[in-house]
């Protein structure tokens, strides 16, 4: 039994947050010669539970053998025997709240260290920067306290315990608690030490806290500067007379902005209606000020010194701020007096070696690939994140969604009202507050996510609404359950739907009802081949009035690396660790790999979120005729403070795919969130083609943080071929397509077209299913409770998974032969019960030797027909793609493809394909087989084939994110009725 609390159990106590705690505060910055880091390798013993933890285990001398495991870490990542275990809503254990299983593992990591030189005369205080789920703290055999809340550190002041030389510190962590309940995210279920560990010396009066308000005041760029310094008499003698704090602000490069001030500290504490505390407030306006935003990160530092009655600076602390103002107002959230638009991402902390423990650099990596995407806002789902994390977020600029973490998922309208929880909710939210009020990065605090709404919300909202009135509330959970018009708005200034239909959201703004901005806490969920509709999205968004963007489920995929038997290793998700229950690979929903390798959707995300657009206007003549206005481009800066000098434009013109001339766009100044209009850079009257397009590119100028000079930023297209005057466009017939060498000399017969092939071309219905078509690893939530996208029941209700495709559909294909190449022509009738089928095309099988493909059509990466907005046309060339998602499914596709060529790059065959009718067919090319991924429950299970498996379709359905939320839209369903299609296969 633990020492002192074995019998109270605290564990198994929602009402007993903290013992010996000391109060939150922010991170003070003090130099490194006043922290001992105790990283590194810590002896830990596991037991089954708490309460099965011996006296001697806790007690006496640090072992000096036995089981070492790092910190920061998760001892389910060390080879200890417990391992992860994934659950998405449902608990891993039998409840009701609070109750705990029987089995549940506890550590007892135990380390000793040695007081540097000088410390022993002064405050020594320990941090423990995140353990999951709860912890107690122990020194010299003596108990210190207990905390909760995994995501968030805490402090315990170690001095009445400590000793001369050794010191034996053991901290004990308990794996489930009844605080657990409240921790219940879509998420891995680890244990142990995960953030890093310290001790800090202090001096026994010390700056204890360093309150920060830089605000800008909107009607003449003033920046407002409230300093409230807390000071901490922990000394025998209590608060004494004398002492001060002076203040001072300058900018990063130490220029002074003022004069510092020095302000007495009230030490009076016996003055019933005088006495506030021990703290001073000092207040600064600066006339000239630069503003702090995603776009523009400037910081300021601001400077606390504590001085002794003899005048001697005893402590001090920094802080580093900056100047913007966050309000919700007109159906608006307003950074610095603009509506921002919102380009977000949640993201988790997860690492596939080290799971919750993620370093700096890990952050930091996370941060650049999302700005190389233009990713420039976060949701910290559903927790708050390490320090540094949002220091990083206020030096490189993004905004954040600061959340509390507050998840009671698997009981959800109950424990927002339970009394035994109000100190959790509390606690959780206000200690987020406390550490992190100073962030500029921080634009909306979070009350937590998917825990009903309760009194607990309401309460929480009011004291956050006290202490830091600063920055506007956001809960999803409000509106949801009281409605978006007018509900919830004690606990929520904005309306933040997850995953809504596009036509809830315009139907939201266009309506003008309720006061609030909409802004989607979750949307597009990046589950496998998914975030269907993105373009859909931000087209009624960027439309839209009081729609200002959102944030998409999630940033990176949760695998977590795992050895097989065989030596093999693979990226596991829910249940291949033998965890039971388990949700399986929803755990697997990121737009980056956990390797954070970008899936093919970033690039659709990129560009909806791309900083600068570019669209062909044309005017038609006035009522009284006249010429008609010559084409011109429209470039917007989506930018809303900074303009689009950074960044260098292009463009060219391309003629059947063939660019024929390119140059650089120039531009007039373009003021943020500005327009302005060119003329088309080039004429092409005098341009030979049935297609012209032109492709505007921006790229940086010079490198920056998170890329090198040149990377391209934003990207757009347009269609000349409307505006060309007097030359229509010649058409396609079903006897041939223009276009580049189809045939001609040197090409070979038929007969080879066949030789090089290794399947016939056969009808093809089938996709192997992607996460939004239905969950193919839990077929129970579809059937059973009819959770996730419902096409796979359907498809495989009527067989599409398993009958050949000509039993299913009429199905009248022509073979002809002209001497030089094989013509096909099909024609499918698809009857009104297997409308919305997966693909309508066919399937070939060509020899592995031709593995480079070259292609007239979208690209350069994999795109879908509600996933390809980005994808410019052209001529592009790659190799055949590997499968990039954790669970095998449908991948590959290139859409609008009028011609395609596969090419043994050795001897430089090509087999060529020829889109006769209609326009373009869409086409991938692979080593899989569609029956491969879908019977493949892992990459490690994918065996490549010998051959090359191509398919070109007609009509391909859409991905949408119905694995959770909207399915595809109707427009990019398959509906019945008849499909016609021809091509050529030549082999050149």
């Amino acid at each position: 039994m633990l020492p002192v609390i074995g019998p109270l159990r605290p564990w198994a106590d929602p009402g007993t947050v903290a013992i010996g705690r000391r109060p939150q505060h922010v991170p003070l910055g003090r130099g490194a010669d006043q922290r001992l880091l105790l990283d590194g390798d810590w002896y830990v013993e596991l037991f089954g539970s708490p309460d099965a933890v011996p006296v001697e285990a806790v007690v006496g001398p640090t072992p000096t053998t036995g089981r070492r495991l790092t910190v920061p870490g998760n001892w389910t990542m060390q080879d200890t025997g417990d391992l992860p275990h994934y659950t998405n809503v449902q608990m891993p254990f039998a409840g009701p709240p609070p109750a705990l299983p029987e089995h549940n593992p506890t550590g007892v990591y135990r380390r000793s260290f040695r007081l540097p030189a000088g410390w022993k005369q002064r405050r020594t205080v320990l941090h423990v920067g995140g353990a999951e789920s709860v912890h107690a703290v122990y020194l010299n055999d003596e108990f210190i306290g207990y905390g909760t809340d995994s995501r968030l550190p805490s402090e315990y002041d170690l001095t009445p315990s400590l000793r001369t030389g050794r010191n034996d510190l053991t901290i004990v962590v308990v794996r489930y608690s009844a605080q657990s309940y409240v921790e219940d995210q879509d998420q891995w279920w680890m244990a142990g030490l995960h953030r890093s560990v310290w001790i800090e010396s202090l001096p026994h009066v010390h700056l204890s806290d360093l309150q920060c308000s830089a605000d800008l005041r909107l009607e003449d760029g003033a920046g407002v500067l409230g300093v409230r310094a807390v000071v901490a008499f922990d000394g025998a003698d209590g608060p004494g007379r004398g002492w001060q704090v002076r203040v001072s602000a300058e900018t990063m490069g130490g220029r002074r902005l003022a004069r510092s001030v020095t302000t007495k500290v009230p030490h009076r504490h016996a003055s019933p209606y005088l006495f506030t505390g021990h703290h001073v407030d000092v207040a600064y306006e600066f006339a000239s000020i630069e503003p702090w935003s995603a776009e523009s990160p400037t910081r300021y530092r601001v400077r606390a010194e504590l001085v002794a009655p003899d005048g001697s600076v005893t402590d001090t602390a920094e802080q580093l701020v900056g100047f913007r103002h966050v309000e919700v107002r007109d159906r608006q959230l307003l950074v610095n007096g603009q509506p921002i638009w919102v380009f977000g991402v949640n993201r988790h902390d997860h690492h596939p070696d080290r799971g919750k423990a993620v370093t700096p650099d890990d952050l930091r990596a996370d941060l650049e690939q999302m700005r190389r995407h233009n990713i420039t806002a976060v949701r910290t789902s559903h927790y708050p994140n390490d320090s540094t994390f949002y220091d990083l977020c206020d030096e490189l600029g993004m905004y954040v969604v600061d959340e509390a973490n507050i998840e009671s998922h698997a009981y959800n309208t109950s424990l927002c009202d339970d009394p035994r929880y109000a100190a959790t909710w509390l606690s959780r939210g206000s200690r987020m507050v406390q550490r992190d009020r100073n962030h500029p990065s921080i634009i909306l605090w979070s009350l937590g996510n998917e825990s009903g709404y309760g009194a607990h919300h309401d309460a929480l909202a009011g004291w956050i609404r006290r202490t830091d009135p600063s920055r506007p509330l956001h809960y999803e959970g409000a509106p949801f359950h009281a409605g978006w018009i007018d509900g919830g708005t004690n606990a929520s200034d904005l309306v933040c739907p997850m995953y809504p239909p596009i036509e809830a959201i315009e139907w939201y703004g266009k309506s003008g009802l309720g006061h609030r901005p909409l802004v989607m806490c979750e949307y597009s969920h990046a589950m496998g081949n998914s975030n269907g509709s993105l373009a859909d999205y931000w087209k009624v968004i960027t439309s839209t009035p009081g729609l200002q963007g959102g944030f998409i489920w999630e940033w990176k995929d949760h695998g977590l690396r795992q050895t097989l038997p065989d030596g093999t290793t693979r990226l596991a998700y829910g249940g291949q660790f033998g965890d039971s229950p388990n949700d399986g690979n929803f755990v697997a929903d990121g737009l980056v790999s956990a390797d954070l390798e970008p899936h093919p959707a970033m690039r659709e995300v990129a560009w909806v979120y791309r900083p600068v657009t570019v669209e062909l206007v044309t005017a038609a003549p006035g009522r009284s005729g006249g010429r008609r206005r010559a084409p011109m481009l429209r470039v917007t800066n989506r930018q809303w403070f900074t303009g689009l000098d950074p960044y260098r434009a292009t463009w060219e013109l391309l003629a059947d795919g063939v660019v024929v001339r390119s140059g650089r766009l120039d531009l007039p100044t373009v003021a943020p969130h500005g327009t302005v209009e060119v003329p088309v850079p080039c004429d092409t009257a005098d341009v030979d083609g049935d297609e012209l397009h032109l492709s505007v590119r921006w790229s940086l100028r010079r490198g920056c943080w998170y890329a090198p000079a040149g990377h391209l930023v934003a990207w757009d297209q347009v269609d000349l071929v409307p505006t060309r005057r007097g030359r229509p466009a010649r058409s396609r017939t079903a006897s041939g397509a223009s276009g580049s060498g189809a045939s001609g000399s040197g090409a070979s017969g038929s007969g080879d077209v066949d030789q090089v092939m290794t399947a016939p071309v056969s009808l093809a219905l089938w996709r192997a299913p992607v996460d939004n078509d239905g969950f193919k690893l839990m077929p129970d939530l579809s059937r059973r409770i009819g959770v996730g996208g419902g096409a796979l029941v359907r498809w495989q209700d009527a067989g599409v998974d398993r009958l050949a495709a000509d039993d299913l559909v009429e199905h009248v294909m022509t073979r002809r032969d002209d001497g030089r190449s094989v013509v096909y022509h099909h024609r499918v009738v698809v009857p009104e019960h297997l409308a919305d089928l997966p693909r309508i095309g066919v399937t070939l099988g060509v020899e592995s030797r031709f593995d480079q493909l070259r292609w007239f059509g979208r690209g350069p990466h994999e795109n879908y027909p509600d996933r390809n907005a980005s994808a410019m046309l052209g001529i592009w060339t790659g190799g055949l793609d590997d499968p990039p998602y954790l669970v095998p499914q449908e991948f590959g596709l290139r859409t609008d493809c009028r011609w395609f060529e596969l090419i043994d790059p050795v001897r430089g065959e090509r087999l060529r394909i020829d889109v006769l009718a209609p326009m373009a067919l869409h086409v991938s090319a692979s080593r899989f087989r569609a029956a491969d991924l879908t019977d493949a429950t892992t990459e490690t299970e994918l065996r490549p084939r010998n051959d090359v498996v191509v398919h070109l379709d007609v009509a391909h359905r859409g991905l949408g994110t119905a694995s959770c939320g909207p399915d595809v839209l109707e427009q990019y369903r398959l509906t019945a009725g008849t499909y016609e299609f021809g091509y050529r296969l030549t082999r050149v």
